[in-house]
């Protein structure tokens, strides 16, 4: 394990810079008003990314573009968005990713939602603790339903564009996302001659 290294590829990291991109994009859509406040899509996009990508890369496209959203937007929310929307999107890869992989591979848009649920488990809770902290109970209370509005469209989003539409099979079968054990972790040894694909070390 000592000759091991941990090693991003070109796609590994354009990839995952694209997402965060469209994280940043995503929040400059127009909101829903409530009378809670305003219902974001951004989630959506974070639930993509934990689709189809492992998570560390789900995790940097929810939190790091939620963080600079906010730095632009608001920058008092910098901290939490980037803990919530990168836990978020990072619980949701790892499930969906190493928990039973290899099985109901036909029913893997059940899991999707399923493992979606926890995702927004940590949002609704996150932001909860956020405003009862910053601005008291009630007031975090009085955004539960808005967060949970949030994350449903989220979700249903995120489903059906990877899941009832061949976008995500695409991607496979075109060779556009990176391989979690090929491109992600790839052993780095003394006598190692291979440069078939130039790496970028983190």
């Amino acid at each position: 394990m000592k000759n091991k290294k941990v090693i991003f590829t070109t796609k590994w990291i354009t990839i995952t810079a694209i997402m965060t991109a469209l994280v940043v994009a995503t929040n400059y859509i127009p909101t829903i008003p409530t009378p809670a406040g305003r219902i974001y899509w951004v989630d959506g996009i974070v639930l993509i990314a934990a689709f189809l990508l492992d998570p560390l890369a789900a995790f940097i496209s929810g939190g790091i573009g939620s963080l600079l959203y906010d730095l632009i937007e608001a920058p008092w929310m910098m901290l939490p968005s980037l803990l919530i929307h990168g836990l978020q999107g990072a619980a949701v890869s790892a499930l969906l990713h190493y928990v039973l992989p290899n099985t109901f591979k036909k029913w893997e848009w059940v899991k999707a939602i399923i493992f979606s649920l926890a995702g927004a488990v940590i949002v609704v809770l996150g932001y909860f603790a956020y405003r009862s902290i910053t601005s008291g109970v009630p007031v975090a209370v009085t955004n539960i339903p808005r967060n949970i509005i949030q994350e449903i469209i989220g979700i249903s989003i995120s489903v059906v564009l990877c899941y009832a539409t061949t976008f995500k099979s695409q991607l496979e079968k075109n060779h556009l996302l990176p391989d979690f054990k090929k491109e992600i972790l790839k052993p780095k040894t003394e006598n190692s001659g291979d440069t078939e694909n130039e790496e970028t070390a983190l």
